[in-house]
């Protein structure tokens, strides 16, 4: 199983990094709930209404690892709160189909 090395210096394992990572979301969706009452994308306010709601990383899980500060994967406080849309445009992606071949 390979390990990723957080900044002090610690090794943890890459099942524990994806455990850690599945339990920070909740605690930010949680965090958001208990001070605003209910989710919602943190750029364009859309309450999940038509939208699925996803936990963004600020900083990737890739990046995180690949620069020894494995535990940025957890934290809540690198995880936002974005509908599919902010996400997509967050992280660059580009979901237009081409059916022009």
């Amino acid at each position: 199983m390979p390990t990723y090395q957080k900044s002090d210096g610690q090794r943890v394992e890459k099942s524990i990094i994806d455990r850690r990572t599945r339990e920070g979301k909740e605690a930010a969706l949680e965090a958001q709930r208990d001070e605003f009452g209910y989710n919602f994308c943190v750029k364009c306010q859309n309450n999940g209404s038509g939208r699925r709601l996803h936990c963004a990383h600020i900083i990737s899980v890739n990046e995180a690892q690949k620069t020894s500060r494995a535990e940025l994967a957890w934290l809540p406080s690198n995880i936002e709160i974005l509908c599919d849309r902010c996400h997509e445009e967050f992280d660059g992606l580009n979901t237009q189909l081409n059916f022009n071949r």
